[in-house]
């Protein structure tokens, strides 16, 4: 597996590793309740500067060994963020994300979520490949589906951001049933 994430690139996105200065864009998406509401560790509202320690704290952590975030483009423009969570051992993954409301409903996050799920079989040589969406996130769960996820059970968490509980549904995939 590559120690540092790599640009993917689909028909129209790019997803590019995160950098500290992709902070203002991430700032912009994260600051937006619509974004917020189905995440558990996104505060609204996003204290100023925010967006800025996490494109630098998750740039960070890739150079260092750790997960991968990238940021997703549209005709230049970032859309979203995308991030693969490592187990101890790499052999699988968890990958979420957000994309900003004017994104929504243009197929972007369908065609993000299967490059990822694609880096992370083919380019990564993940075993395993999984994602959580709130139950209430209905889009959010048939994008995963679309990726080739499927849903094997829920799961119920606390949420920091939102000082709650949160349902999830949890999905997975393995590399043989993505090949198949």
């Amino acid at each position: 597996m590559t120690c540092l994430p790599s640009e993917i690139t689909t028909a129209r996105l790019r997803l590019v590793p995160i950098a500290p200065e992709h902070g203002a864009a991430v700032e912009a998406i994260a600051r937006l309740w619509e974004v917020a509401r189905y995440t558990s560790d996104i505060p609204h509202p996003y204290p100023v500067g925010s967006g800025m320690l996490f494109a630098d704290a998750m740039a960070f952590e890739a150079r260092h060994g750790g997960d991968f975030t990238w940021v997703v483009q549209a005709e230049g423009a970032v859309v979203g963020v995308s991030s693969m969570f490592f187990s101890n051992d790499r052999r699988a993954a968890d990958f979420g994300y957000v994309y900003a409301p004017t994104a929504w409903g243009r197929g972007y996050a369908t065609e993000g979520a299967r490059a990822v799920v694609a880096h992370g079989f083919e380019r990564l040589g993940l075993d395993e490949i999984g994602a959580y969406t709130a139950v209430e996130n209905r889009a959010s769960a048939r994008v995963q589906a679309k990726a080739g996820l499927r849903r094997i059970g829920n799961l119920r968490e606390w949420a920091s951001a939102r000082g709650c509980f949160f349902n999830w549904e949890a999905h997975r995939v393995t590399r043989q049933e993505w090949q198949s």
